[in-house]
C-alpha cells in the first residue's frame, strides 16, 4: 500500500508540475506574440506548432476557434471565457489557453494526455514511475529548448528602444546560431536593433544639419553684406597708401576673405545641392586654390607640389568645388606644424578625374577614418568638424566621392573622384 501511495503521489505531483509548465508555456508564447506584434493566423499557428511539436491555434473575438476535435470545443469555450491563462485535462487531452494582449484573441495549445491509471491498476509501478521521470526530463528539455529561449528574447525586447548612445546587451550567440524558427527570429531581432540604431544616428545627423542650415541662412545675409563693405573700403584705401603703409590694409583684406570663406562654407554644408554648373578645367581650379593659400603655406613653411598629369574637364559649381578642395589642403597644412610637403596629383582616366592630396603629417586615426565626413566630428583642438563634411557632401552632390587613407611611409592622403565631361573623357 505504501508503494502504491508513493507512486500515486509521484504521479499526481509530476502531472501538476507538467500542467503548470504547460500553462506557463502558453502564457510565454502569447506574451511573445503580443510584444512582437506577430500575426494571429493559421500560418503562424503552423509555424509555432512545428517548433513546439504541439497542436496550436487561435480563438478569435468573433468566436472562431480553429479546427479541433468536436469534443474539445466546449472545453475551449469554457477556458477562453475569461481573459486569463487556464489549463485543463479533458477527453484525453491537455488544453492550455492564454489571452494575446487585449485583442480578445486567445492562444490555444493542445497535446495528448497520457493517463497511466490502468498501469497502476495492474500494478505496473516501475514503468509508471519511469514514464513520469521521462516526462519530467522531456518537460525540462522543452523548457530549455523553447520556453527559456523565448523568455530570453522577450526580456531582450526593450533593447529595441535603446538610444544610440547606450550599449544594449546583445542576443546570446547560441540562440542566434539555432537552425530553427527561434534562431531565425533571434537573428531578425538583432538585425532590426542594428538598423534602428543606425536610423537613429542618421536622424540625429539630419536634425543637426537642418539646424545648421537655419543658422547659416539667417546669418549669411547679416555677415556677408558688412564684410563686402569692409572689403570695398579696404580696396579703396589701399590705392591711396604707399607700399610701406599697406600692411594693415592687406591684413584687413585677408581677414575679410577668411570671414567670407567661413560663411560660404557653412552655407555649402547646409545646402549641398550645386548651383549653376559650368565646364571647368580641374587643374585651373587647383591652381586658383593654391595661389590663394600661398601666403599661409609660406608662413607655415609648407611646400605645395602640384602635379597635373593631364587636363580634366568637369561640370561643377566652381566656388563650391574650390571650397571643397581648399579644406583638405588646409587640413594637410595644419597636420604639419613644423613644415613639410603637400603633394597634389591630378590625372584623368576613363570617365573620371582622380585627385590625390598627400601630406607628411601623422595620418588619420582609426576613429577619424570611421567618422570621416560626419558633421561636427573633429580631433583638432577648436575644430568645428565641417571642413571634410563639406568636401564629402559637395563631391557627392557633383556625382563624385572622397575617401581618406593612410600612407605606409607616414602621412595621410585624401582621394577625390569626379566625373569628367562626357565629350572630353577619353
Amino acid at each position: 500500500m505504501s508503494s502504491l501511495a508513493l507512486a500515486t503521489w509521484t504521479k499526481y505531483w509530476n502531472q501538476r508540475q507538467e500542467m503548470e509548465a504547460f500553462q506557463q508555456l502558453v502564457s510565454n508564447n502569447a506574451a511573445f506574440i503580443e510584444q512582437m506584434r506577430l500575426p494571429r493566423s493559421q500560418e503562424m499557428a503552423k509555424r509555432l506548432a512545428s517548433v513546439l511539436d504541439l497542436g496550436v491555434g487561435f480563438r478569435f473575438k468573433n468566436g472562431e476557434k480553429g479546427e479541433w476535435p468536436s469534443k474539445l470545443y466546449a472545453v475551449i469555450e469554457e477556458l477562453t471565457s475569461k481573459d486569463v491563462a487556464a489549463v485543463k485535462i479533458a477527453n484525453g487531452y491537455d488544453i492550455a489557453t492564454a489571452p494575446v494582449g487585449n485583442s480578445g484573441t486567445h492562444l490555444i495549445l493542445v497535446r495528448n494526455h497520457q493517463d497511466s491509471d490502468h498501469a497502476f491498476a495492474n500494478g505496473v509501478l516501475i514503468p509508471a514511475i519511469g514514464l513520469a521521470f521521462v516526462s519530467g526530463i522531456m518537460g525540462l528539455v522543452m523548457a530549455r529548448r523553447v520556453v527559456q529561449p523565448l523568455g530570453t528574447l522577450t526580456n531582450w525586447l526593450p533593447n529595441l528602444d535603446t538610444r544610440e548612445d547606450a550599449h544594449p546587451d546583445s542576443i546570446p550567440t547560441k540562440i542566434q546560431a539555432r537552425k530553427d524558427e527561434i534562431g531565425k527570429l533571434a537573428k531578425a531581432l538583432a538585425e532590426t536593433a542594428t538598423k534602428l540604431r543606425e536610423e537613429q544616428r542618421l536622424r540625429q545627423q539630419s536634425e543637426r544639419l537642418a539646424t545648421l542650415g537655419k543658422i547659416a541662412t539667417s546669418l549669411a545675409h547679416e555677415i556677408k553684406n558688412p564684410a563686402a563693405a569692409i572689403r570695398l573700403h579696404a580696396d579703396l584705401l589701399k590705392e591711396s597708401l604707399q607700399d610701406t603703409e599697406q600692411v594693415s590694409v592687406t591684413l584687413i583684406q585677408e581677414e575679410v576673405d577668411r570671414i567670407t570663406d567661413l560663411v560660404n562654407q557653412w552655407l555649402y554644408v547646409a545646402k549641398t545641392k550645386p548651383g549653376k554648373q559650368q565646364t571647368h578645367e580641374l587643374g585651373q581650379l587647383l591652381k586658383s586654390v593654391s595661389q590663394r593659400l600661398a601666403p599661409q603655406l609660406e608662413h607655415a613653411k609648407v611646400e605645395l607640389d602640384l602635379k597635373i598629369q593631364n587636363k580634366a574637364y568637369i561640370n561643377a559649381d566652381g566656388p563650391r568645388l574650390e571650397q571643397a578642395l581648399r579644406n583638405p589642403l588646409l587640413n594637410a597644412l595644419q597636420a604639419m606644424p613644423k613644415g613639410g610637403k603637400i603633394e597634389v596629383i591630378l590625372r584623368a582616366e576613363a570617365e573620371k578625374a582622380i585627385l590625390c592630396i598627400k601630406d607628411e603629417g601623422t595620418g588619420f586615426s582609426p576613429a577619424a577614418i570611421e567618422h570621416f565626413g560626419e558633421p561636427f566630428y573633429s580631433e583638432k583642438e577648436g575644430g568645428m568638424g565641417i571642413g571634410l563634411t563639406l568636401a564629402k557632401e559637395v563631391l557627392e552632390a557633383h556625382g563624385g566621392s572622397v575617401r581618406p587613407e593612410n600612407v605606409k611611409e607616414g602621412g595621410a592622403i585624401v582621394i577625390f573622384e569626379i566625373p569628367l565631361v562626357k565629350d572630353t573623357a577619353k
